[in-house]
């Protein structure tokens, strides 16, 4: 089963709040991508579950020194039906901007594993799991071919 192309536009609608709420500092934008009762693991594998847990980790995040200035980036979708719900995995950047020296850097980069479900007619995150990709914890399965003498 594939996911309708409504329902595609309405999750892609949900990231963009998400990531314009994370690097506007809007607060209650942030908590109002999740659900009530929704599970976030932090990419420092911290879990945060209902939203006075969330609220309390988008405080802590937004108030980190260098947020102003930052965008997030999500990539390469895949979204596919899970029960009532859409799971979506994605790759993401974050970009950080210096206006002083006119200067851009990857701040970091990772991915996501998300659950989104249809509350009212809107799209919300049920669970997010964010993760780092780096050497240490990108997945990696190529094996070189054995050789023979």
């Amino acid at each position: 089963m594939s996911v309708s192309a409504e329902d595609r536009f309405g999750v892609h609608d949900l990231f963009m709040d998400y990531v314009q709420a994370a690097d506007t500092g809007e607060l209650e934008g942030y908590v109002a991508t999740f659900a009530k009762d929704a599970r976030l693991v932090d990419s420092d594998g911290g879990v945060h579950h209902g939203e006075a847990a969330i609220r309390a980790y988008a405080i802590k995040f937004l108030s980190q020194p260098g947020g102003r200035g930052r965008i997030h980036f999500f990539q390469q979708m895949r979204l596919k039906p899970e029960g009532a719900g859409i799971r979506v995995f994605s790759f993401w950047q974050v970009t950080q901007a210096n206006a002083a020296t006119r200067e851009a850097r990857v701040r970091s980069v990772g991915t996501c594993d998300d659950l989104c479900i249809r509350i009212d007619g809107q799209w919300r995150f049920a669970e997010r799991r964010i993760g780092r990709w780096n050497d240490a914890t990108a997945p990696w399965n190529f094996a070189p071919p054995s050789t023979r003498e």
